[in-house]
Formats: structure tokens, C-alpha cells, sequence
């Protein structure tokens, strides 16, 4: 039997369900919109997980436009069999997205915008005034013109709301950005008389005081409730796929990768990942590749010891407890802190549970790293950030200190480090050593149970790495800082106080019998390595 198509980078709804490619059936999101009936609804969800291709299937859906036509896109499909038909092609319908506004500055950024409105006004053959119709009130004119030439309220479709303020704040234009959006925002959505309802999907639930300003007629829906179940693909779901595919045997490989994360109360699989994984059978990152980042890797840069602290955590398989704020304000971002919200509701972290303090009130949610994919993801971030381009050495660097080989990753390690290290400003303080030391390692979290600055025989250690297989060596660091003259001597310190404070107890009655001592000291550029194995 020729399988069908996958629809690898198509959404199309039309596309999908003319040409008769593999589809998931989500119309039953359309029956809960209308139960529902929000004024104005905003449904923030990570990229890639079928918020375009849901917006296609509303805006093909209600258009008043080729409503028969449309209507055959739905024969099959599990609304067909609701009273919701018989809203199917009634209203106008004003859909864009703003995926594409990723640009460098604020003129461009502008003119990317009024492009699409432009575009919406030729589409149902409207006159434009160029005055009138494309500045602060485009939406709300657009609305106004559609309700003139079809006697009906006009619905309106945003994708990705979001994405020019995520750029613009990272491009140096966001104050500009934030004034004009928030006043189209406005009008066209705070008490537009022409208006049935509005739907808004984007990444981030960005502050009602940044852009929603004075919208009481706001419902938001994040991954943190239950509402609005049709985004990403539950297991039942992705299971029917692999066997479709002949793919089955597959499954707990396909989870070990895509699965983990948590909308509400359901557990859903990364659709972007998993269409392209059975298009290519094979299991590699595709979702982590789809985006530069910018935000994330501006956090992971600030190089801050609690976050290092935390990664470390969820590097090693574990869970932390954070407050999430669910409003970002771009503001905030300054604020290591605002790391985790964002992280979250972007797809990179996920949650297993949420609990209450009974003193305070307080609600904290627990984070981990939901599949291998975005493992990979932190992992190659850090690769980046220490390797510099020596990405094999790095990692030949790393084996030859698992294997237990110090002299090649004494050399390997010092070769790197002069390189590395005219990437930042040296410090005269242990701690920010600690800090790139800790960054280095970290990509063997899946090996190890990392810790720093604990509690062990007479002292406390700066890092342990202690495996997970416990035939494999255990290592302890020590870390001294001192003068270019004075760092073979430091080193040979660091050694001897791992010894004398015996730091490697805990890790022996744990049951790892090969402990690799390393004693380190550093002056600029510089660094001294002396380390003994037993």
C-alpha cells in the first residue's frame, strides 16, 4: 500500500486536505473555541507544536470567502459530525502572521507589518487609503471595511503575535516596537464594534501592561491549564503514526527523544519533531534546530552561578523548583531569574508537578529537561561556548578524562583553555573559574551526578562528578587561583587538600572504588593541572 505523504514544513490546512497528506484530526478545536466564545483569546504554546497550522484550519473554516469550497476541507474531519457546521464560512476573517517580522530594525520591522495588511485588503479586493488605513488603526479600519461590504462582524486570526517584539528586543528597537503594537492591539481588540472574535497565538504570554493594555476582554490559556488540548500530539497519537509508517518498533526510542513534555494535566509529544523523525527514519534533533535562540543563549551568556547551579540539576536528571512567572515582561530579562519562565513556556524546560506553600501562598513549579532533543540542545550550547571551533577536541578532551587518561586531557584541556579564555575577561576570584570549569562539565550530566561546593570528609569540595555506573572513575576538582609563578604550586595544594580533607568519601561509600583527583589553579591564561588516581 503507498503510504500517504508527510506534510514535513507544510501548514496549509487546505494544502494538507487537498493533497491528502498525513493528518492529525484537531477540528475539535473549533467546537471548543465556540463553547468557550472568548472575546479575545491568546494561546501561548512552544514553536512548532501546530499553532500555524490550527490558525489555517479556523481561517478556512469561518471565511466567509469560498465557503463552499472550504466546507468539503471538513467532510471527514470530526467536526463535520457537530452543530458547530453551522458556522462554518459566516464571517469575514482577518488572518496574519507575523512569524516572518524578524528584521533589524524598526522602518523594516513597520513596513513587514503594513505589507500584510495591505495584502489582507487586496485579498478581498477593498480600497486601501494609504493615510487612513495602515498605521495604528489598520486592524480595527480593516475590520470596519469588511463589516461594510459583508454585513457580518469580522473574526481575527494573529499567529505568533509575539515574534517582532522578541526581535525587536533583541535588536535594540523594542520601545518602538511594544508603542505601535500595543496601540493596533488596542484598537482593533478593546471595543471594536465590528468585531466577533479574536484569536492570538504566539510563544510567550507577554505582560497585559506591555501590550494588552486595559484588555478586560482577555481569556489566556497557557500550557500550564487544560483548556485548548489540541496542540502537540498525545501518545495514542503518535502511536497510530509509527504504525501507519511501519515505524512501531520504534516507540520507546521516539520517546526517549520527543516525548516529556506537560500541557496541563496531559502528557504531549513535539509534533515538528516526530513528522520529521518518521519522513527520515532516523532519530535526530529537529526541533532544537528551528530557531536561533536569542533569548535563551542571552540568559545562558550572563554565566550566573544559580543558573549553572540549577543546569547542572536538570543535566543530571533531576528536578528544580522554581516560581514561573507567566507574564513576561522584556524588562525582566535582565533578571537571571525570569530564565525558567521562559525556558518553560518555550519548550526547553517542562514540568512534572506544581505545589503551594501553605505559609506563604506561594506557587512553585518543578523543572526538568523533557527529552533527550533539548538535552542535546543545552549540551551543544555549552559545547559552542567552551570549544570555539575546536568542537572534536573538546570532545576528545572529555573522553580522555572519562577513560581516566590524564595526560591527554591535561593537553587537550590546555590547548582549549588558552582559547576559550580570550573569550572573556579573567577574573582574579576562584569563583568565576568555578563557574567556567562547571560550564565545561556539565555536558557530562548524562554520565554523572554533578555537584559543587558540598559537604564531604572534612570540608567541601568545589565540583564531584560522580558516575552513574559505578565501575566507571569518580573525579573530584579543586580549584586555587595564584600568579603565573605560583600555579604549579597552587595545583600541587588543591591536590593535597582533596587528600586531607578526604573529598572523596562520600563518593566511596556511595560504591565507586576508582576515584581521579584533580587539583587546578589558574592565573589569566594560565592553568596547572596535578591529579593522582586511587
Amino acid at each position: 500500500m503507498v503510504k500517504k505523504k508527510l506534510p514535513v514544513g507544510i501548514d496549509d490546512f487546505k494544502k494538507i486536505i487537498e493533497n491528502d497528506y498525513y493528518f492529525v484530526d484537531k477540528s475539535m478545536f473549533i467546537d471548543e473555541l465556540l463553547n468557550k466564545k472568548s472575546e479575545v483569546t491568546l494561546l501561548p504554546r512552544p514553536r512548532r507544536f501546530g499553532k500555524t497550522l490550527n490558525m489555517s484550519m479556523l481561517n478556512y473554516f469561518f471565511n466567509i470567502e469560498d465557503k463552499e469550497l472550504n466546507r468539503n476541507l471538513f467532510n471527514n474531519l470530526n467536526i463535520s459530525n457537530t452543530d458547530k457546521m453551522i458556522y462554518q464560512g459566516e464571517y469575514p476573517v482577518i488572518y496574519i502572521s507575523l512569524k516572518d517580522i524578524k528584521v533589524s530594525n524598526w522602518e523594516l520591522c513597520l513596513e513587514k507589518f503594513l505589507a500584510l495588511i495591505k495584502k489582507e485588503y487586496k485579498k478581498y479586493g477593498l480600497p486601501l487609503e494609504e493615510k487612513r488605513d495602515t498605521q495604528e488603526n489598520s486592524l480595527l479600519n480593516l475590520s470596519e471595511h469588511l463589516y461594510e461590504k459583508y454585513g457580518k462582524k469580522v473574526i481575527i486570526l494573529i499567529d505568533e503575535y509575539d515574534t517582532p517584539l522578541v526581535t525587536a528586543h533583541s535588536q535594540g528597537y523594542y520601545d518602538e516596537a511594544i508603542f505601535f503594537f500595543r496601540n493596533v492591539l488596542s484598537a482593533a481588540l478593546k471595543g471594536n464594534p465590528y468585531l466577533e472574535f479574536a484569536i492570538l497565538t504566539g510563544i510567550l504570554r507577554i505582560a497585559k501592561e506591555s501590550i494588552f493594555s486595559g484588555l478586560n476582554n482577555l481569556t489566556v490559556s497557557t500550557i500550564l491549564d487544560n483548556k485548548y488540548e489540541y496542540f502537540g500530539l498525545t501518545e495514542n497519537e503518535v502511536e497510530e503514526a509509527l504504525k501507519y509508517y511501519e515505524l512501531d518498533y520504534e516507540l520507546e526510542e521516539v520517546k526517549k527523544w520527543y516525548n516529556g513534555y506537560k500541557f496541563g494535566d496531559r502528557l504531549v509529544y513535539n509534533p515538528w519533531s516526530i513528522i520529521n523523525s518518521i519522513n527520515d527514519k532516523e532519530l535526530n534533533p529537529y526541533w532544537i534546530n528551528t530557531s536561533d535562540n536569542a533569548l535563551i543563549k542571552q540568559l545562558l551568556d550572563k554565566n550566573d552561578s544559580k543558573v549553572l547551579d540549577d543546569l547542572k540539576t536538570v543535566f543530571s536528571g533531576n528536578e528544580i523548583e522554581e516560581v514561573i512567572a507567566e507574564n513576561i515582561v522584556f524588562s525582566d530579562l535582565e533578571d537571571v531569574d525570569t530564565i525558567w519562565s521562559l525556558m518553560l513556556f518555550s519548550g526547553y524546560l517542562t514540568y512534572s508537578r506544581s505545589v503551594v506553600s501553605d505559609i506563604t501562598g506561594a506557587k512553585t513549579y518543578f523543572l526538568k529537561i523533557p527529552n533527550y532533543e533539548v538535552q542535546s540542545f543545552f549540551k551543544n550550547t555549552f559545547i559552542k561556548e567552551y570549544s570555539h571551533g575546536k568542537t572534536a577536541m573538546y570532545f576528545k578532551m572529555l573522553e580522555d578524562l572519562y577513560k581516566g587518561d590524564m595526560d591527554k586531557f591535561e593537553f587537550k584541556f590546555k590547548e582549549l583553555y588558552l582559547s576559550a579564555i580570550s573569550y572573556h575577561d579573567t577574573a582574579n576570584s576562584e569563583k568565576y573559574y568555578h563557574h567556567f570549569m562547571l560550564g565545561i562539565l556539565l555536558t557530562l550530566g548524562d554520565k554523572y551526578r554533578i555537584t559543587s561546593n558540598r559537604e564531604s570528609g572534612y570540608g567541601r569540595y568545589d565540583i564531584a562528578l560522580e558516575p552513574k555506573d559505578k565501575s566507571n572513575y569518580g573525579l573530584i576538582f579543586e580549584f586555587k587561583i595564584g600568579d603565573k609563578n605560583s600555579i604549579e604550586e597552587k595545583a600541587k595544594e588543591a591536590l593535597v587538600q582533596i587528600n586531607e580533607k578526604k573529598y572523596d568519601i562520600s563518593m566511596k561509600n556511595n560504591g565507586v572504588s576508582k576515584v581521579i583527583k584533580i587539583g587546578m589553579a589558574f592565573s589569566g591564561k594560565d592553568v596547572a593541572i596535578e591529579s593522582e588516581i586511587n
